[in-house]
């Protein structure tokens, strides 16, 4: 279930025309910008990345949740289309919903590395600390093997 890029350029434009909605604002939305709305809008731009597309797609499908049912005065390609959007809202879901689970593993994996940090400083505050301890106890020596050795 996918379509050719005219067929989705076909798509985005008659989604475009059902919502009501300019290439401005679309391009508002999306982050995209006018000049490339107006080049895929156009239908000879067929040559286009999925980075410049995927936002105008979710933008047109997100508006409005709810893609009209086609009804049997429909064509086989209305149907056709409504069943690919289906397809891509699944798809889109899909994607939203491992986006937040990745987002809350790098909110724990986060909280982990700020405890291991915090730890860390600990440890080396630890051994900074022995260190310079040591460092007095060689001196202390050091100081009362001059006073044996001066007597």
């Amino acid at each position: 279930m996918s379509l050719n890029p005219a067929e989705l350029i076909e798509w985005c434009k008659e989604r475009k025309k059902f919502l009501g909605i300019s290439n401005q604002k679309l391009s508002e939305m999306s982050l995209v910008p006018v000049g490339t709305i107006d080049r895929i809008m156009a239908g000879k731009y067929t040559e286009f990345r999925y980075s410049s597309i995927q936002p105008i797609i979710a933008v047109l499908i997100e508006i409005n949740k709810e893609t009209p049912v086609p009804d049997e005065t429909d064509t086989e390609q209305s149907k056709y289309y409504y069943d690919t959007i289906e397809g891509y809202k699944m798809i889109v879901d899909n994607k939203n919903h491992e986006i937040e689970e990745l987002n809350r593993n790098l909110a724990i994996l986060s909280k982990e590395i700020e405890f291991l940090k915090k730890e860390n400083e600990s440890k080396q505050q630890t051994i900074d600390n022995y260190h310079n301890h040591t460092k007095w106890l060689e001196n202390m020596i050091d100081d009362m093997r001059q006073i044996i050795v001066g007597k």
